[in-house]
């Protein structure tokens, strides 16, 4: 009898090798804190260069592309605070997505459905779904600060290429 592998897949490519780490190791804890109970999330993620990203305005993006398959691009540039936020705040939206709060009803994002209510060209600033991940990268980056000082890591870092 075969089993099946139960558990959520992640992949980043691009960046640099430490990079790469630090996002595997900040997802993983991410999942942990926020979104135990999903086990079959396939999340790509890719670290290009700001030239790069899909969105000109951004310094990162997330997209749904299937039931629980997603990809994010981050901007690899950033550094500090400010690249663990966008990590932060791109995951946010996939929580979004996951636990249903979400759905982009047009596959263009200016059509939207956010917790049962329909939004059509909504100003990015007013989008409440933008402004929950702008509040919600600001809590997990100071818990994510104290996970890192903290002598008991839960999460297993793994070597990457």
């Amino acid at each position: 009898m075969t089993k099946k592998f139960v558990g959520n897949v992640v992949g980043v490519s691009g960046g640099n090798k430490k990079q790469r780490s630090d996002v595997f190791e900040m997802v993983f804890w991410y999942l942990d804190r926020y979104m135990r109970r999903f086990r079959s999330l396939d999340i790509d993620i890719e670290l290009v260069s700001e030239k790069n990203l899909d969105d000109d305005d951004a310094h990162g993006w997330a997209d749904k592309m299937g039931r629980r398959k997603f990809e994010i691009e981050l901007n690899k540039n950033l550094k500090g605070d400010d690249f663990t936020t966008v990590v932060f705040h791109e995951l946010c939206h996939v929580e979004q997505w996951a636990k249903g709060k979400l759905a982009d009803l047009n596959k263009k994002g200016n059509i939207v459905r956010w917790k049962g209510h329909i939004y059509e060209n909504y100003s990015y600033t007013k989008q409440p779904w933008e402004r929950q991940a702008y509040r919600k990268q600001e809590v997990a980056l100071k818990y994510w600060k104290k996970y890192k000082k903290s002598k008991e890591k839960k999460i297993l870092t793994i070597d990457v290429n």
